[in-house]
């Protein structure tokens, strides 16, 4: 409605107009802006509203993959590229560093998951700040650009970790274990979308996560550029955690889906079936994806260019440096989680008491939840309070007044019903006189 005020429309092509011929001053749309930002936040859940996301991967698989992938979060990010011509630098500065700080938050919790989905749901998390952050630098096509690539790598992990749940009826990566040999069509699409959300060369996210990259730095945003890196590091970290203790390690308890019983189906003990790849019906969506997650990585690698959606924006020219950089990180966290999950020349003990504070707040989801638990409960102490004092002072005494009320009336009529004949009698005669009067008046 502030926007209605100002304007008179809500045409974008009208108010991007009115934008461009100075009709409309982007200095005065900073508090309008700054709200249109608040619903993104939101709906995109960029931080300190990001803790609804990881709690909505409980429905089933598939709604994950559409709900993290295509629909749902990425509204945000939808809002704020196709406004972004509203908005004032300030706000573009907040934008930017709340998606950085956004990315980093959430790439911290996602390393310390053991339930499949959720990793993939802060990986959501995080990779929405990434989009945020190119957005906030001045480079919303960048932005989305990885909402694209994100939609296709994210569902086909998403789903991918359905054929591994359907396989193995766990979430948990501690119950499962060299996968690739029981499912290798499953191990080969998650490694495909695993290097894409690392940001490989040749795979879907490679270009635009370099591009937004690239972006802070020619927005000058330094300090969210440095946050991104190492968000990149820890991506590939978190994400290749996944890969080796579900499809490569030796499985830490082989006998939780271990099947002896007869071949199909349950047997008479209630065990599962071996782990397999699941069905056609289930295994071509995620070719599909896979495929199209290699040829727009293939695309964009070999070309050099992303796919542009709207309005051109202005080149930027990334420093020599930064593809090298960019993926070295990727490749240092891919050889880390390695050491770490695969070859265990590092134990993961170990290195878990090394980060022993931030490690204790990641588990804690750095407390936020029992923040926000807290204050609702505070909140609905004090309404509940709110509430009492007004039905035990307002509601009761209404009642109260009435109901003494309607006792003195009753004693008073009560009086009336004497029970002698001769007082119903002269009742009888006053009220008659009383209609003979009123009788005689009348007609004169």
């Amino acid at each position: 409605m502030l926007l209605w005020r100002v304007t008179g429309t809500f045409d974008l092509g009208e108010l991007r107009t009115m934008v461009t011929s100075g009709a409309v001053p982007v200095g005065g749309l900073a508090l309008i802006t700054f709200c249109i930002y608040l619903g993104a936040v939101g709906k995109s859940a960029q931080f300190p509203l990001h803790t609804w996301l990881p709690d909505a991967m409980e429905g089933p698989t598939p709604v994950s993959a559409l709900i993290h992938a295509a629909t749902m979060v990425t509204a945000g990010v939808y809002l704020l590229h196709r406004t972004i011509f509203l908005f004032p630098p300030e706000v573009l500065m907040i934008v930017v560093w709340i998606g950085a700080f956004t990315a980093l938050l959430a790439a911290v919790l996602a390393c310390v998951q053991d339930d499949i989905k959720r990793v993939l749901a802060y990986s959501t998390v995080s990779q929405l700040g990434y989009m945020m952050a190119a957005i906030g630098a001045g480079f919303s096509a960048v932005g989305f650009f990885h909402l694209l690539t994100h939609g296709l790598f994210k569902a086909l992990l998403f789903l991918g970790a359905g054929a591994v749940i359907h396989a193995v009826h766990s979430n948990d990566l501690p119950h499962m274990g060299g996968l690739a040999k029981k499912m290798p069509q499953t191990a080969i699409v998650f490694v495909i979308g695993t290097l894409s959300l690392a940001g490989i060369p040749l795979f879907g996210g490679f270009l635009s996560k370099e591009e937004i990259l690239g972006a802070t730095l020619a927005g000058h945003q330094t300090g969210p550029f440095v946050l991104l890196m190492i968000v990149a590091f820890l991506t590939a970290f978190y994400m290749f955690r996944v890969v080796f203790l579900a499809f490569f390690a030796s499985p830490a308890q082989a006998g939780h889906y271990a099947y002896t019983g007869p071949a199909g189906g349950h047997d008479d003990g209630g065990h599962h079936a071996a782990p397999h790849d699941p069905p056609a019906v289930m295994m071509l969506p995620l070719w599909i994806l896979a495929l199209l997650s290699l040829g727009v990585g293939l695309y964009s690698t070999i070309s050099g260019h992303i796919l542009q959606f709207g309005p051109a924006e202005g080149e930027h020219t990334a420093p020599a440096w930064l593809t090298p950089a960019a993926v070295g990180v990727a490749i240092a966290g891919i050889a880390l989680a390695w050491l770490v999950y695969q070859r265990r020349t590092i134990d993961a003990g170990k290195l878990a008491a090394a980060f022993g504070p931030i490690r204790t707040a990641a588990l804690h989801k750095f407390w936020l939840d029992d923040i926000y638990e807290g204050v609702l409960a505070l909140a609905l102490l004090t309404f509940s309070r709110i509430v009492g004092w007004f039905d035990r002072y307002l509601v009761d005494g209404v009642l109260n007044v009435v109901s003494a009320w309607t006792v003195s009336t009753g004693d008073v009529l009560r009086t009336v019903q004497t029970g002698r004949a001769q007082d119903y009698v002269y009742g009888v005669a006053v009220g008659l006189l009383i209609l003979l009067l009123w009788i005689r008046w009348a007609l004169t």
